[in-house]
């Protein structure tokens, strides 16, 4: 009887202390969704308040930065090209028994070199969008057919036109003035708006404005008119930029927020200014001003899927060798392909971090989703593994591009070849999507492999990072999670973290 008494209050003990974890729960819930609602709240102010501020200002920013292109530049030198992370060399392991059936493998932790963590990107504001044009029929309509997948239609003035007397100041500022006036309003509108439809990034916002500038114009591509007009509505988009003047030529120079290679710059206090269209090598005149307080700098971190229309899908079917049941069917975006050949090199973390087309995201969800269901950690992470190593054909850079050519995700899913580096990132991809576990790059002076980290202890090849075990996992050969290759075993690696 006692016995049944204690557990009776035993019990009642549990659901009043579930109880009261319920309401500090949903107290907890309350204020976060409470502590969100003001933050929002703040950010639409804060947003409100600076696009304010910028149209208020729009006009006399206008005036002053073509007072400053009469007389504000500077005769600098490009600083030297940046080569890229050292190329990974060619490596295939060839398949053996040992691959098929892996001999007992003494557990090794491998030494690494240092931990490169990935650039912080915080969330950037809603770009500037200009006060909506009142209507003006008297407009005429440009038209950009399939731009990445999605055609355009822009108002442009009939009333002005862009034109460079010369390359000098004075011809550079006039031609500014010019355009910078209300008859340009509706256009600098349409590409803001067009931005927001389709979700373009920095990167992608920019070749549609070069694209557009090229239309407007009716010039040779990379014209000075096509490089003022982009760099005009750049501005009103409150994009930072510098002018720059070299023999007969008007360049754009662009900061971004990461490394970029290969691409020829100058350094004006702690910014790096790109010159994206022509390999610059001697001394130049570069307009040292921001068109305003509020000009910001580019992104080149993809955060969210863009839309690339419907247009010029084909499908494919990929499947593990191993493991059948590992297969899908995708769709292929030969648009979104395209604008990635488009990118500059970047450092291996930003193709990892961009994320996956929706629809390529939701096909493998819905294909590898229930075949994995169930499994233990080990056994999921083996077939995805087994997946990006067998459903791909090994195939050299240099051969195939040219030059070393790092993939984002998409781009190994739609391609028949891939090396290491291309392989890793859609491991690192798969992983997170798919099981949440954590996983790190690992860069080799000749290879590019990675490791994951598992939420019980696993025997087999692994590296520390910041006090964690993450086992060694080959994407490009054929072994299992932790077998590392004799090659590797003791090279310091570079541990890329993703987060």
């Amino acid at each position: 009887m006692i016995r049944s008494r204690n557990i009776t209050m035993l019990a009642t003990l549990l659901v009043l202390e579930m109880a009261i974890h319920d309401v500090q729960a949903q107290n907890d819930r309350e204020e976060f969704d409470a502590y969100v609602k003001r933050q929002r709240k703040e950010f639409a102010q804060y947003k409100a308040g600076r696009q304010a501020e910028f149209n208020r200002y729009r006009e006399q920013y206008n005036r002053e930065f073509a007072e400053f292109l009469k007389k504000a530049w500077k005769q600098v030198r490009p600083e030297e090209k940046v080569a890229p992370p050292h190329q990974p060399k060619p490596f295939v392991p060839k398949p053996t028994i040992d691959d098929v059936k892996p001999l007992p493998n003494v557990p090794k932790e491998m030494p690494i070199l240092d931990i490169v963590k990935p650039n912080t990107v915080p969330p950037a504001p809603k770009p500037i969008v200009i006060e909506k044009p009142k209507e003006d029929l008297s407009q005429r309509k440009i038209r950009l057919d399939s731009f990445y997948g999605n055609d355009v239609t822009l108002r442009c003035s009939n009333k002005v036109k862009v034109s460079i007397a010369d390359n000098s100041p004075s011809a550079i500022a006039a031609a500014w003035e010019n355009i910078a006036s209300k008859e340009f309003d509706p256009l600098v509108y349409d590409c803001q708006q067009t931005r927001e439809l389709y979700s373009y990034c920095d990167w992608m916002y920019y070749l549609f404005v070069k694209e557009v500038a090229h239309v407007v114009t009716q010039t040779a591509k990379g014209s000075n008119e096509e490089t003022l007009l982009t760099g005009y509505i750049l501005a009103q988009s409150g994009v930072d930029f510098r002018f720059a003047r070299t023999g007969g030529s008007l360049l754009l120079a662009l900061p971004f927020d990461t490394q970029i290679y290969k691409y020829c710059y100058f350094t004006l206090g702690n910014k790096k200014y790109y010159v994206i269209e022509k390999d610059v090598q001697e001394a130049c005149y570069l307009m040292d001003r921001s068109f305003s307080k509020e000009a910001v700098t580019l992104s080149l971190r993809i955060s969210s899927p863009i839309d690339f229309g419907g247009s010029e899908i084909e499908t494919k079917v990929l499947a593990s060798k191993k493991y059948p049941e590992m297969s899908v069917k995708l769709p292929r975006n030969k648009s979104q392909m395209n604008f990635f050949h488009s990118y500059p090199r970047m450092d291996w973390q930003e193709y990892a971090l961009a994320p996956l087309n929706e629809e390529v995201y939701d096909c493998i969800v819905a294909a590898f989703r229930p075949v994995l269901s169930g499994r233990s950690e080990e056994d999921a992470i083996n077939m995805i593994l087994n997946f990006v190593q067998t459903a791909f054909t090994y195939g050299y850079d240099d051969e195939i591009w040219g030059s070393d050519r790092p993939f984002f995700a998409d781009e190994t899913l739609y391609y028949p070849y891939s090396d290491c580096e291309d392989r890793s990132i859609l491991f690192s991809h798969l992983v997170r999507k798919l099981t949440a576990l954590d996983v790190v790059l690992l860069h080799y002076p000749n290879h590019l492999a990675t490791a994951v980290r598992f939420t019980h202890d696993l025997s087999g090849d692994f590296v520390m990072v910041d006090g964690q075990k993450y086992l060694v996992c080959d994407p490009t050969g054929y072994k299992p999670i932790g077998n590392a290759y004799d090659e590797f075993k003791n090279v310091q690696a570079k541990v890329i973290k993703i987060e």
